[in-house]
């Protein structure tokens, strides 16, 4: 049988045709592969630029003590800078408020609020007085943290007497074992959020 020139221009072009159908469909299961083998984004640490503690009188709204520290990188990694505002008054009983919040996005984020209370099984914060007579409990609806523990977001503070030292906050992430029986709070293992140490808070 012959077969004319036209005829067999057609089969090269079919034999073409086919040849390009097989390579795309080996490229597109090789990258579908590839896709599936990718592992998963890891989600960051939420960055924490500002702690406001806000001590209020619990007879005088009026009265507070405003304990603020600020870092444009983060809490963790940058230079952060304290501010104090206001003195505590002795025999005086106050409640805490707590603050934390990312303003490197627009708006702030609220950490506290946002991630570190729904992930209360994750964190737990710390506190420590160096030179001041201060005594602190963790609220009856402070908000559970890790291995039974309180968090330490609502807490209770008594000025007992005069005197100038220094106020530790820390927030340890996935700490191995936490303590709160002695209110502060101690923790092993884990990672630092933040440790801050306010110098120079007086009470009179």
């Amino acid at each position: 049988m012959k077969i004319n020139n036209q005829n067999l221009k057609n089969m090269k072009t079919t034999k073409f045709f086919v040849k390009a159908l097989l390579c795309l469909a080996l490229v597109t299961s090789f990258t579908s592969c590839s896709d599936d083998d990718d592992p998963a984004p890891v989600n960051e640490e939420e960055i924490i630029t500002t702690l406001t503690l806000t001590f209020v009188n619990n007879a005088n709204p009026l009265d507070f003590v405003v304990l603020n520290s600020f870092a444009a990188d983060g809490l963790e990694d940058g230079m952060s800078t304290e501010t104090i505002t206001g003195n505590f008054t002795a025999g005086v009983t106050y409640s805490l408020s707590l603050g934390l919040l990312n303003t490197s996005e627009n708006p702030a984020e609220d950490v506290l609020n946002g991630d570190i209370i729904p992930e209360a099984d994750e964190h737990f914060f710390a506190y420590a007085v160096n030179g001041l007579d201060m005594t602190m409990t963790r609220d009856a609806d402070d908000v559970p943290g890790p291995d039974g523990s309180n968090l330490g977001v609502n807490t209770t503070w008594v000025a007992n007497s005069a005197g100038t030292g220094n106020l530790q906050i820390r927030l340890i992430h996935e700490p191995t074992s936490v303590d709160d029986s002695n209110e502060f709070g101690s923790a092993t293992g884990g990672s630092e959020d933040f440790n801050i140490t306010f110098t120079g808070v007086v009470i009179n």
